[in-house]
């Protein structure tokens, strides 16, 4: 009798296990399916290009929309806040200054200006998940490429507001505005983990802007300048991912 009751209870519990077993793959099935997220990323670019003779390295912030398919492509929609002090074109305030190199105000003093880089990127995306080195089918290399648009400009403050030559009427003829379209490539990896909200990645960005000067005139180069430009930047980005599916696949398939 006591034989008999361990050969049943041995079974049920084989039994048991592998109805836990077939219950793990169908979950891991159904989590490689249609999963929304949104990011925020932050990242360092290096300045190459014709950007690098108006800026120099500059930090970016950004928030981001994607769609993962249960193939592992993904779609999705990006933008990004540049950002940086470190101007390396100046010939505004040369331009400006008096024979002692400064920027008087309205009553014969120094005036008080500052300027930075002020700028934006905004594109959509293509992107594949190559699942390697995590057991979790959702998670591994992460290769995407993208277009979209990019914009920047000297943003030149008169602190005070006491500059007649920097009022809101002449600043456009030094902030050198100029936009155009811009492609994007990314390489990296991307984690996700069972629970939701301890996702992220991070890689390698590339980015290419065809742009041009959008001011109908400069006063510094006393025309309205026509050249294109080639704005670079190679930049160091990390994203904290925030998944919007009930839940992660945290095994490969049982066979």
């Amino acid at each position: 009798m006591k034989y008999n009751l361990r050969i049943l209870l041995l079974s049920t519990l084989l039994w048991s296990l592998g109805s836990l077993h077939l219950i793990m793959a169908q979950t891991i099935k159904d989590d490689r399916m249609l999963i929304p997220m949104i990011s925020a990323n932050l990242g360092y670019n290096h300045s190459t290009g014709d950007f690098a003779d108006r800026f120099g390295e500059s930090g970016q912030v950004g928030a981001g929309f994607m769609l993962k398919f249960k193939n592992n492509i993904l779609l999705g929609v990006e933008g990004n806040y540049l950002f940086n002090d470190d101007i390396r074109s100046d010939d505004y305030y040369k331009y400006l200054s008096n024979e002692d190199g400064f920027i008087t105000n309205i009553y014969g003093e120094v005036g008080v200006t500052a300027e930075r880089l002020s700028g934006f990127t905004v594109f959509g995306k293509v992107g594949y998940v190559i699942p390697v080195l995590n057991p979790n089918p959702n998670s591994g290399i992460f290769v995407s490429a993208g277009a979209g648009l990019m914009q920047h400009k000297i943003f030149i403050s008169d602190r005070y507001k006491n500059i007649p030559q920097l009022s809101e009427e002449y600043i456009k003829g030094y902030d050198r505005l100029s936009n155009g379209l811009m492609l994007n490539q990314f390489v990296g990896y991307m984690f996700f983990a069972e629970k939701a909200i301890w996702n992220f990645y991070a890689g390698f960005e590339f980015s290419q802007g065809f742009t041009q000067n959008r001011r109908d005139w400069d006063f510094i180069e006393e025309k309205k300048i026509e050249a294109t430009r080639l704005d670079l930047l190679y930049s160091f980005k990390v994203g904290w991912v925030i998944s919007l599916h009930r839940r992660m696949a945290t095994e490969y398939y049982y066979y």
